[in-house]
């Protein structure tokens, strides 16, 4: 049975739980749209040309799935998919190993001190979002980790894209982990993936490896010393930065205590009009953003790889062109100098002094940490 309706040629919406409920509101649009029905049915109107859709959980998997609304013979008032695999959806029991995954999640967090939970709701304006499991990590983190088993739509309201997004704009890191390979190849969010492993491994508290999703950046100068070819094209040196994801290994329970502890960061990455989204560590994430003087600005143009773009995962695509910015600071300039004296962010001594991004940062400190 679904849980919403949505009748097109009226633009009206029923929501079957509130009116279970006993939501007098919801019960008269229900009647109209039952005489409707009964007035279609009566002339031979198809059930798929009555405009009566699935609003609830077949729209959140991106199905179109007809209905019929129907009155019981004790009053009650139920919505009825056309075909029998549309109902199903509704009543399919999440599966063992989405679970274990939920409790292994909680498990690795909460022994860590951190606040964990299954199917937790979170506010979000006028609606909520839902998260499989959410962890309140360091320094009012919150990561929504997203087990993806089955198939995710691309597309629409409740595509991985505009959930994840919807994620973020509320204050919650969105974290997708699944078990399918060719979800290597999507850009919608930072996925990582495990081998495809039966419940009792997956809950067990041995090791269970990230196979990918997780990388270091790896930054050079393009002079005649670097070992990779020009990313601007050629063999020939631009001397310029650029920087190469390189694939690493680590373990799922790692991952969920230095994303809770902002150890592992989420980034994005630009290779001409792609964005690739994976995780690396918070030092790799800051030395990126240092070289191109901010995170990079993601147009809606690049969030979609062009029709010609490689099906390889993106560990396979080598290197973004980066074009340093000036990193020679006037320490005589006054706007390199802050009245607070305050931590320098890499030794921690107390400094007035303030770098390009007007961040403390003592002379010697900042000089050294520069890339050759």
């Amino acid at each position: 049975m679904a849980n919403k309706v949505h009748h097109l040629t009226t633009n009206t919406r029923v929501d079957l739980n509130a009116l279970a409920r006993g939501d007098a509101g919801e019960a008269v649009k229900f009647d109209i749209l039952y005489e409707i029905g009964q007035q279609d049915a009566a002339n031979g109107v198809l059930v798929a040309d009555r405009g009566l859709l699935c609003d609830g959980v077949c729209k959140e998997n991106n199905v179109v799935a007809w209905m019929y609304l129907r009155k019981k013979p004790n009053g009650g008032r139920e919505a009825v998919h056309e075909h029998r695999e549309d109902e199903q959806r509704h009543t399919a029991p999440m599966s063992d190993e989405h679970k274990a995954y939920q409790a292994r999640v909680v498990r690795v967090a909460t022994a860590e001190g951190h606040s964990a939970a299954t199917e937790v709701r979170t506010p979000a304006g006028r609606t909520w979002i839902k998260t499989d499991a959410l962890v309140q990590g360091a320094s009012g983190l919150r990561i929504g980790w997203e087990i993806q088993l089955s198939a995710a739509g691309h597309d629409g309201p409740r595509s991985v894209r505009s959930r994840a997004q919807k994620a973020a704009a509320h204050g919650i890191t969105p974290a997708w982990h699944t078990d399918r390979a060719n979800y290597a190849n999507r850009n919608d969010t930072q996925w990582t993936r495990s081998d495809n492993l039966p419940a009792y491994v997956i809950e067990k508290t041995g090791d269970l490896r990230v196979v990918s999703g997780y990388r270091a950046l790896d930054t050079w100068r393009c002079d005649s010393r670097a070992v990779h070819p020009c990313a601007n094209g050629g063999w020939g040196r631009c001397w310029e930065y650029h920087t190469t994801p390189r694939p690493l290994g680590i373990l799922f329970d790692d991952l969920v205590r230095k994303t809770a502890a902002g150890l592992i960061v989420p980034v994005e990455h630009k290779v001409g009009r792609t964005v690739h989204r994976f995780w690396v560590t918070d030092t790799d994430r800051e030395r990126y953003y240092d070289i191109l003087g901010g995170a990079p600005q993601i147009t809606g143009a690049e969030e979609k790889p062009s029709a010609h773009a490689s099906r390889n995962a993106p560990t396979c695509r080598p290197q973004a062109t980066l074009i340093p910015p000036q990193r020679t600071v006037n320490w005589n300039d006054p706007k390199h100098w802050g009245a607070a004296r305050l931590p320098c962010r890499y030794c921690g001594v107390g400094t007035n002094l303030r770098d390009l991004q007007q961040r403390p940062s003592c002379k010697v400190c900042h000089e050294e940490h520069q890339p050759a």
